[in-house]
This record gives structure tokens, sequence and C-alpha cells, in this order.
């Protein structure tokens, strides 16, 4: 088969190169896009669950509850994976506690009690209470206590993790489950 003289086409390597990557920036740029929208949803087959499958039981029924909710929702902890913090009441308002065997601090604002993480976003470095933020001696980052970015070489704040109530009237922490900043254990 014999190729039409007008669709030989030369091209350098510097010229497929610069295309290669420009077409790669378009592809990198299209994917940090994100146009989802995350609707929450209650049990299938209505609150009750009615018409559900017995086989397959409805979302937050048998041993793994659903995860705590915003404002003043008070979930049971899962029989396992939950460090036991305390109790509720030795957590004063905007005086986080650090807790080195989980590598977390517990605070309680206004809302409830949270947890997050102590490690720096940066480059992992265990940050410290310093005043009325949290601060990272590695390189001088700076969070608040509800984990936003105040300054320094981040840009994603600090990771939440999911609160529960323990048996005995104590609260859990489980880092297994993360969760939005806004979410407060009613305790």
């Amino acid at each position: 088969m014999k190729r039409a003289e007008g669709l030989v086409v030369t091209v350098s390597r510097r010229e497929f190169c610069t295309g290669l990557a420009s077409c790669l920036g378009i592809a990198s740029l299209a994917s940090c896009i994100d146009s989802s929208t995350v609707i929450q949803t209650g049990p299938l087959g209505g609150p009750e669950g009615s018409g559900s499958n017995p086989d397959m039981p409805d979302a937050g029924s048998g041993s793994n509850p659903p995860p705590p909710g915003d404002g003043g929702v008070q979930p049971t902890c899962p029989s396992s994976g939950v460090t036991d913090v305390g109790a509720p009441t030795t957590f004063q308002t905007n005086t986080p506690v650090y807790f080195s065997s989980g590598g977390f601090f517990v605070v309680r604002d206004s809302g409830g009690l949270y947890a997050l993480t102590s490690k720096c976003t940066h480059e992992g470095a265990t940050i410290e209470v310093q005043g009325s933020d949290f601060y990272c001696p590695r390189h001088g980052a700076k969070f608040t206590f509800d984990g936003d970015v105040v300054s320094g070489p981040v840009f994603t704040g600090l990771v939440h993790y999911a609160m529960c109530t323990v048996a005995g009237g104590h609260v859990g922490v489980i880092k297994s489950q993360t969760v939005s900043e806004t979410q407060r254990l009613n305790a």
C-alpha cells in the first residue's frame, strides 16, 4: 500500500516531547478536577429497613456501627481497633491532649470532642502545642487546633479520626476511620 505524499509528516524529537508533555499536563490537570457530589443516604428500604434482603444487612447494622455524625451523635465503639482515651470530662475546652501511644491529639471545642493526627502533613514529624496552635518543629509549619494550615511548607490540613463512646462512659478514638474536620462527638 502506497501513502499519499501529503500525509507524510516529519516531527522532530523536541516537537514530539513538547507535544507529549502538553498532553500529559492537560490530562493531569483534568484529573485534579472532581465534580462528584457525596450524598448521605439512610438504610435500604426506609427508616426501619423494610423491604431489604435479610441476607444483606442495611448500612449501619451488624457489628460495624456507622461513623460518627455531625452535631451530637454519640456512636457506640466497634469491638476492636479503638483507643480508650478516658472520661470525656477530663478534656478542657481548647486544650489539646496528646496520646503518644496512638499518635494523635484529642481536643474539645464548643461543638464537642474530636481527634486528629499528631503527624505534620509535610514530612510526618510529630507536632507540638505552641500557644493556640499546633507547631511542627522540623520546618515551622503551623496548624490551628482544628487542623487547618496557618503557615509553613504544608498545604494539607491535619487528618481527623472518628470518635465513639466506650462502655463505662469513656470515649475512644478509631484511627482506622478518618472523618470530616467538622465532626464532633457530643460527650
